[in-house]
């Protein structure tokens, strides 16, 4: 027999990113806060293993590369990678057993009354971890639930792909209730399922400031610091680093500091950027809290700037002259009222201190319905009369 306060969570909670990590974290945190007893079901697929093992199985000449490269650079990928598993499986609550594969999981189906689907990429299809494990296939007779599933930043250009739609609503034909992080993953499946479709807030978002601090590492740095958060390949490019340095030079020449986030790092030190050897989420929270200021170019990045009021901005980086506005923060940043907190290079920046009385205020409310729909979920009461049709103080729905 089944307790029905003891929830499974399925979420991208292996991954080496501290994003990732982080709203795995919170979303279980947030789920126990509502009296419920939560495990993270301990799914990663071999490729998401391969993604982040230090050296990789060899299947082609690029293999060879990566290995000779981390061969050279060893001490810093290596503890990279055992301070990430060590802060897993000592922050995070799993199941006993962990499992690579989707048939594996089947034998969950009973030892659980209720399957969360959680926040982060887990319902994109294009993911190289992607499985169909994350829209809960292995779930058959208990209740299934979403809080903050994300599709992708893409996912609104897929509307033509029928065989997509209709996997999408196969699998998704049963959950109790669905929530999704993006207003365009919303646009995108409400045509296709029955049941209402929530846009929430980040997990992230839903933990105080202070509910971190037991995992968030001393102080990194005895100076006085802008903290640049540039996740390598995605969005470090020369266009952001020259809007850094510039900003940088306005501060009276404010010493930057970037953390390791992949290979690529290394090239931020031809900006004169100080690298730190230190890559998991303690050091990140540690770097946010104790910043000057924080340019950032990830979602929670600026997620966690706002939550730790921190003076901040949203670095925008170029390509072929075209800015990089990704969605996520531009909502993000319209929900606080902050859209104007955006570094460009060769564009005006806004330079006034941040008032955090307001951003709290509008935050807050934002924080309290998606709460309201998680708890909701999570006893079976009907969610379909929440809204999320919230705008801005111009009118404009964002």
């Amino acid at each position: 027999m089944t307790d029905t306060k003891q929830v499974a969570l399925i979420t991208y909670h292996a991954a080496h990113n501290n994003g990732s990590f982080l709203q795995a974290y919170a979303t279980q945190r947030a789920i126990e806060a509502l009296g419920y007893s939560c495990d993270i079901i301990d799914f990663s697929t071999p490729r998401q293993r391969y993604l982040y093992d230090v050296y990789k199985t060899v299947h082609g000449p690029k293999d060879v590369a990566k290995n000779i490269y981390a061969l050279f650079h060893h001490k810093l990928i290596q503890r990279r990678h055992d301070d990430f598993t060590s802060l897993i499986h000592s922050a995070l609550m799993l199941t006993p057993k962990s499992y690579d594969d989707d048939a594996q999981l089947a034998e969950l189906n009973d030892r659980y009354e209720t399957f969360v689907s959680g926040s982060d990429q887990i319902w994109n299809t294009d993911a190289w971890d992607y499985s169909d494990a994350y829209l809960l296939d292995f779930v058959h007779g208990r209740r299934k639930i979403s809080y903050a599933s994300s599709m992708g930043g893409h996912i609104l250009d897929k509307r033509g792909d029928q065989k997509l739609a209709n996997h999408y609503a196969t699998l998704l034909a049963d959950y109790e209730a669905i929530s999704v992080r993006e207003r365009s993953a919303q646009e995108y499946l409400q045509p296709l399922v029955k049941q209402h479709v929530e846009q929430v807030i980040d997990p992230t978002l839903l933990l105080d400031g202070d509910a971190y601090d037991g995992i968030t590492a001393p102080r990194l740095v005895d100076e006085p610091y802008i903290f640049y958060y540039a996740i390598d390949s995605i969005e470090l490019n020369d266009s952001a680093a020259r809007a850094v340095q510039a900003f940088a030079e306005r501060r009276g020449g404010l010493p930057v500091y970037v953390m390791f986030t992949g290979n690529k790092s290394y090239g931020l030190r031809k900006y004169g950027f100080h690298l730190l050897e230190v890559a998991a989420p303690n050091h990140y929270l540690s770097l946010i809290r104790h910043a000057e200021h924080v340019l950032s170019a990830s979602f929670h990045g600026t997620a966690f700037s706002i939550n730790f009021h921190k003076q901040f901005h949203v670095v925008r980086g170029k390509h072929n002259g075209t800015v990089n506005m990704d969605d996520r923060m531009s909502s993000l940043l319209a929900l606080c009222g902050l859209e104007s907190r955006q570094l460009i290079e060769g564009e005006p920046w806004d330079d006034g201190v941040i008032d955090y009385g307001p951003v709290s205020e509008r935050l807050g409310a934002e924080v309290a319905r998606s709460k309201a729909f998680l708890e909701a979920a999570l006893t079976g009461k009907s969610v379909t009369g929440h809204t999320d049709s919230r705008a801005d103080e111009s009118g404009k729905e964002m």
